[in-house]
């Protein structure tokens, strides 16, 4: 998580970009697995919308958090399976499916809501029972292009060593993306799964 903030964070200087903050007075949302897992326990367990709303802002603090994820597993009997193609609230959608040889690849169509962007930066956070996969590098690209990547079943983690996802793994998937001419505008598309293989 900290290379993916560090990441964020070189871009926008790069960029002339100011991240947003959560509102004064607003509570802080912990960690990025917090907020994802929130969010999933409140009944959305798919979801996304702009930077600029206030769960934009409450995710931008949460990825600047320097709270450092505890491996720990929500009842993930409560998440659907990693199965199928989730819309997320008009500004994407995540299709993923899951497979004992290969994990779970997956694929995110940005919404024609993007295509005011033109050029998107599209960056990725994968979890597996809080554990940080390091499987994908920022992509730029036109909106509209079929954005995808492996998340394998056995994965190097963020800061080394691997971890192999066992069967009801909790898995979450946090996509942000900002427009490459106007990098203070932008969205992301989240889930939150169960690994059912």
């Amino acid at each position: 998580m900290r290379s993916f903030r560090v990441l964020v964070t070189a871009f926008a200087t790069a960029c002339g970009l100011v991240l947003a903050t959560v509102p004064a007075g607003a509570a802080p949302a912990g960690d990025v697995q917090d907020l994802l897992h929130a969010w999933a326990d409140a009944g959305a367990p798919a979801g996304g919308g702009t930077l600029d709303s206030p769960e934009g802002r409450r995710l931008t603090e949460a990825l600047d958090s320097t709270a450092t994820p505890q491996p720990s597993v929500a009842a993930a009997a409560a998440y659907p399976a990693c199965h199928g193609t989730f819309p997320s609230n008009g500004v994407a959608n995540i299709t993923v499916q899951s497979s004992a040889a290969h994990g779970i690849p997956w694929v995110v169509k940005l919404a024609s809501a993007n295509s005011r962007f033109g050029v998107v930066v599209l960056s990725a956070q994968i979890y597996a029972n809080n554990r940080q996969a390091n499987v994908y590098a920022p992509h730029t690209e036109p909106w509209n292009y079929n954005f995808h990547g492996p998340l394998p079943r056995k994965f190097q983690k963020v800061g080394g060593g691997t971890y192999t996802m066992p069967d009801g793994a909790t898995v979450s998937f946090l996509f942000v993306w900002h427009s490459a001419a106007h990098p203070s505008e932008g969205g992301y598309a989240y889930l939150t799964c169960k690994y059912d293989i």
